[in-house]
Order: structure tokens, then C-alpha cells, then sequence
């Protein structure tokens, strides 16, 4: 059995439906307090009940203990369409078996997947999903800009990945629990050990540094946990199919491994990656999810900390990256991220010039793939890979979105306290967790260490961060907030970026001779979004059928004279212009002859499998 803990903390928010009768229904939310799952799952159900008309909370799974996995869907139940509601079959099932149902409206539409508390411990990330909803539901109808998106395109919003290890995190009651001092507050333990990462700051012993072997010689060596902790865990985000990699030890062996952290440590590297990839429930829910939902182009993970954006791929680096991709993540959703925040942009982003320079400089080097690009990371955009030593990171959920869906998936690591403590901007090394410590103790979010019994591991030291508030999640309040509508700010722009098919025109000429119709049918199919259509590493995927444009009668009483029913398009390039990537074809052109048998009603399907399906009648 998986085994999940964290740092504890009761915390609750209250959700209120205003019941006026014929008012406009909304669900109040506070980023004041971490909500915690039980809180959380209160909250989506809430927004289901007060909006019908464009949220439908799913469940789409079980956590190890039980607990629902839930996606919220966000979108205009009203409008699009699938193709299966377009195209009837044409050979139905006969006696009692029943033909197989019409897939959802929101398939027929382009796809964004946020997430939150992919490791229990990190719930930021879910505070973010909650305020990305909030900003939707709210904005439908009132904000033009929000009400384009949701009646055209779809939001998969899931706030907990993790249920146990979150409901560990901050739920009172949850199994495993343990308050060992008593103050109905669950922050951390330190208990000395030879093989202990965390060492006491020199100038603070409140304060405990992560040492590398070797750093703080003669330190007395600490091992830090979380008060709650019990056991060691899984790291769902190295359990997924891509690159997922064992190594040489078993997982779940090492101290360090706890509430399903993950790490690089010596040889231990990589543990928590699970029995096998998909072995944890969360994560085969979190798979079938993605293969039943191939209209997906945009992902976002959110986790916490450091102030930065992983992007694949993880496991190899940027050998297997398509070109077009690399430059779409760097150049075009990089570049916009790193504004966003305030960080310098690569050059070599901005002017090909400087590009060229780069990889000329670079050549020399032993970073291949830097070279091949032009350019190194900036600290906060870059690939989990480390192009100097080759050592990857193995079971990435963005790594499989990416390589096995075709999706823009990165992974975004919310709260960076120098950045988003102003107070606190600039400090470095030991400077910014005592500032921190003293920040936390002004705000009780920081407790002084005091001795306590631990069942497992006898006398320890109970204090520090409380409910992993300042360390692995950002304060509450307004910074919380203000991290909040930034991401809103990045991923609402990350969503305008996507794909959109859209039927131009339909021409149609007419000859009727000896009671026989013939019509020559003409429709221009365009992508008015940003991207094109699908990425470039979905173009050569198995599964990918490519865009289509469908002629339909329907009664199928089509007689096809020249043009197939059914005729492929390609790949269709977006409006935006890729840098240093040749202008493809935004629009496409397709042309039938056919005789209509009767009066058929006749219509223009277009369908992608990322960019939407839309329908035109045909009138003649």
C-alpha cells in the first residue's frame, strides 16, 4: 500500500451560495487560508450546483485511501459539437446491444488541463486551480474575454492529485495523524542522524539549512520530517509511463522520500518512482483521463517551490523535442513568462542575430543540446534535464503529456519567497530562511523548537514551519493572492494561445438535368487561433488522425461524384508567426462533387482532434 504524509495544519474556509431567489448565484472564496481537500471538494461541488450551465464536476478516480479524484469542467455546455453527433452511423447495432453513446460537447472543443498538489505538502498549487475558477465562473458573462473562452473552449481544473497526501497535509482527523506536543498545530520534526541532509544555521538554530554531503564540516547532521509523517511515499509525479525508470534500488528505502518527495540523492537516485509506472491509482485515473480526452493541447502542473517552470523533456532533454516544439515553449510561452515575472529574456529569444552567436559560442562546449538551441536556460525556464552530467528525471507527468498526447505541458513551481516576500527580495543563502523564520514568527506561521517523544524515532525537536506555510507554500493572504492572478495572468494567456478551426465559407453551384441534382461544393476551413493545430511532435503519433473536413448528408443519401466524404487537411499553422519556422498554411480549401438523393440535408463538418470541431449548413 502507498503511504502519504506531510506537515498538518486544521485549516478551513467557509463557502457560502447566496439563496436570493433570481440573483446572480456565486460561491465565495477567500485566499486567506488553505483550504485543505475536504474544504476543496466542498468548493467544486458548490460551483457545479450554483453554475449548471458550465461546470460539471467529474470523478474520474480513487486515491489510495479512498478518496475521489475530481476534475472540475468549465465550459459552455450549450454550444460546440462532436463529429459523432454530426456523422450518423451508418451499420447501427442491432438487437439489445446498444450503440455507443455520443461523446460529450466538451470533447468537440480545444483543451486546457491545470492541476494542483501533485506532492500533498505543496498546496499552493490547488489555492491556484481555485482561484483560476473562481476568476472563470465568475467572469462568464461579465467579462467578454472569459465568456469567449468558455463558450469555445474547455478547462480540465484538477485542485489534488494527491488526496491523501494533501488531506495528511491539513485535514484534522486524517489517519496517520499524530499532534506529538499537544498545540493542535502540525509543523515539523528534527532529530539528529549521521546521514542527515539539514543542519542548524550557524548564526540561527531556529533555522535549518538542506547541507550537502561535505558542506558545515563538524554540523551535527539533522534529518527533518513532517510532524504527521509516518512512513515513506511514492513521488506520483516520477510513477508516469515516459522514461519512467527504477533505477537500481527499490523505492521508498530512503529517509529522504518523504510525503512523496522526490530528490536526487547519491545513489539512491531515482527512488519513489513506484513499483511500476501507472502502479499508483491516481495516476492510472490521471492516464485514462488524458487518452479519453485527446482534444488537450495545453496542460499546466503546478507545484511549489523555486519561482520557475519546468518543460520537457525531463528524461532526455531536448534530443526528443521537435524543433517547432522547443521553439514554441522557449521563444513564444518562455519569453512570455519570463516578462510576466519580471526575469531578463535570453537574446537569442529575441533577435536571431544573437541566436546565431549562441550557437556558434556554444559549439565548443559539451552541452550539445545548449548548442544545437543557441542558447542555455535562464534559471527560471528550463528542462529538468542537466545537459552537463546526463542525468534525467524519470517518470514526469509533462514528459508523458507531452511526448505520448502531444500536449503543452509544463510544470510551473509557483512561490519563490525572495521574489514574492518584497520584504525579503535579494536575500540569499542563510539570510533568506532566518528573514523567513523571523517573517513566519511575526505571522505564527513559524514556531520555536521544542522537545517531544516521537514513536519511530524517540527524542526529537518539534517547530518549525507550520503546515509547510513559508517553505513549501507561500504565505496566505496577499502574497498567496498575488501569485494567484499571476498564474491566472500566464495560463489565460497560455489558453488564448490555442488552436480554433473555423468554417469560412461554403460555395455551392447548382445543375438539376433530367431530375438529377449535382452540386459543386467548395468550403474554406481556417485556424483563427494563435498555434497551429496540433504540435509538431503530434503529427508522426499513431493516434493522431490529423485535421478532416466531412461532407455529410444526413440520411447519407450522398452520391459522391468526385471527393471522398471524408477529406485530411493537414496540419493548420495558427496566426501567430513561429520565429525562425516557415509560414505554413493557416487556411484550407476543400471541393466535392456529389448528387443528393431527395431533399437531403447537407453539411460541412471540420473537425481536429486539438483545434476544435465546428459545423456549416449547406444551402442550395
Amino acid at each position: 500500500m502507498k503511504k502519504v504524509f506531510s506537515i498538518c495544519m486544521a485549516i478551513a474556509a467557509f463557502i457560502v451560495i447566496p439563496a436570493m431567489a433570481g440573483a446572480a448565484r456565486k460561491v465565495n472564496i477567500a485566499f486567506d487560508k488553505y483550504h485543505g481537500y475536504a474544504a476543496t471538494a466542498d468548493y467544486l461541488k458548490a460551483v457545479e450546483k450554483a453554475y449548471p450551465d458550465i461546470a460539471e464536476l467529474a470523478e474520474i478516480g480513487k486515491s489510495a485511501q479512498g478518496r475521489p479524484l475530481y476534475v472540475l469542467v468549465l465550459t459552455n455546455k450549450k454550444t460546440g459539437t462532436t463529429l459523432d453527433r454530426e456523422k450518423k452511423l451508418v451499420y447501427e447495432r442491432k438487437l439489445e446491444v446498444p450503440n455507443p453513446p455520443l461523446l460529450p460537447l466538451d470533447l468537440g472543443k480545444p483543451g486546457h488541463f491545470i492541476s494542483g498538489s501533485a506532492h500533498g505538502n505543496e498546496m499552493t498549487g490547488t489555492e491556484v486551480c481555485l482561484y483560476v475558477i473562481d476568476k472563470l465562473v465568475s467572469g462568464y458573462g461579465t467579462d467578454n474575454a472569459v465568456t469567449s473562452l468558455l463558450d469555445s473552449k474547455v478547462f480540465y481544473i484538477c485542485p489534488v492529485i494527491d488526496p491523501d497526501g494533501l488531506c495528511t497535509a491539513l485535514e484534522a482527523g486524517a489517519p496517520g495523524r499524530k499532534d506529538l506536543n499537544g498545540d493542535k498545530l502540525f509543523s515539523q520534526v528534527r532529530y539528529k542522524s549521521a546521514t542527515g541532509e539539514w543542519v542548524k544555521d550557524p548564526s540561527d538554530p531556529r533555522v535549518m539549512l538542506c547541507a550537502a554531503r561535505g558542506e558545515y564540516p563538524g554540523a551535527e547532521r539533522y534529518v527533518v520530517i513532517n510532524e504527521a509523517a509516518t512512513d515513506r511515499g511514492v513521488d506520483l509525479n516520477r510513477n508516469f509511463p515516459e522514461g519512467w525508470w527504477k533505477g537500481d534500488v527499490m523505492p521508498d528505502v530512503s529517509y529522504v522520500y518523504t510525503d512523496r518527495m522526490s530528490g536526487y540523492r547519491g545513489d539512491m537516485w531515482p527512488a519513489g518512482s513506484g513499483e511500476f509506472a501507472t502502479s499508483e491509482p491516481e495516476v492510472q485515473a490521471l492516464c485514462e483521463f488524458f487518452v479519453t480526452h485527446p482534444n488537450i493541447i495545453m496542460a499546466n502542473v503546478y507545484q511549489t517551490a523555486g519561482g520557475f517552470v519546468y518543460r520537457p523533456l525531463g528524461a532526455s532533454g531536448d534530443r526528443r523535442v521537435e524543433p517547432r516544439d522547443i521553439i514554441v515553449y522557449d521563444r513564444i510561452m518562455g519569453k512570455k513568462y519570463l516578462e510576466l515575472i519580471g526575469a531578463d529574456v535570453p537574446s537569442a529569444w529575441t533577435s536571431s542575430d544573437a541566436l546565431a552567436s549562441g550557437k556558434e559560442a556554444l559549439a565548443a562546449g559539451a552541452r550539445k543540446q545548449a548548442a544545437a538551441r543557441g542558447y542555455l536556460f535562464p534559471a527560471e525556464w528550463k528542462s529538468p534535464y542537466d545537459e552537463t552530467t546526463g542525468n534525467g528525471a524519470h517518470g514526469l507527468m509533462t514528459d508523458w503529456l507531452y511526448k505520448q498526447n502531444g500536449i503543452y505541458a509544463i510544470e510551473t513551481h509557483l512561490w519563490n519567497p525572495g521574489r514574492d516576500v518584497p520584504e525579503l527580495n535579494g536575500l540569499k543563502k542563510e539570510a533568506l530562511p532566518k528573514a523567513l523564520a523571523d517573517y513566519g514568527a511575526r505571522n505564527s506561521l513559524f514556531l520555536d523548537w521544542k522537545p517531544a517523544k516521537h514513536a519511530e524515532y524517540g527524542d526529537v525537536e518539534v517547530g518549525g514551519w507550520v503546515g509547510g506555510i513559508g517553505g513549501d507554500n507561500a504565505f496566505p493572504g496577499a502574497i498567496l493572492e498575488k501569485i494567484c492572478e499571476r498564474q491566472w495572468t500566464y495560463d489565460l494567456y497560455r489558453t488564448e494561445l490555442m488552436p480554433q478551426l473555423q468554417i469560412n465559407d461554403v460555395r455551392v453551384t447548382k445543375k438539376t438535368e433530367g431530375g438529377t441534382t449535382v452540386l459543386e461544393i467548395t468550403a474554406e476551413v481556417e485556424n483563427t487561433g494563435a498555434l497551429p493545430t496540433t504540435l509538431q511532435r503530434a503529427e508522426t503519433m499513431p493516434m493522431n488522425r490529423g485535421d478532416v473536413v466531412w461532407l455529410i448528408g444526413e440520411n447519407n443519401k450522398l452520391l459522391f461524384l468526385s471527393g471522398k466524404a471524408c477529406q485530411k487537411i493537414g496540419t493548420l499553422d495558427g496566426t501567430l508567426a513561429i520565429p525562425d519556422t516557415p509560414a505554413g498554411k493557416s487556411k484550407a480549401t476543400v471541393r466535392w462533387i456529389v448528387s443528393p438523393q431527395g431533399n437531403e440535408k447537407i453539411k460541412v463538418v471540420a473537425s481536429s482532434l486539438k483545434g476544435g470541431t465546428v459545423v456549416k449548413q449547406v444551402k442550395y
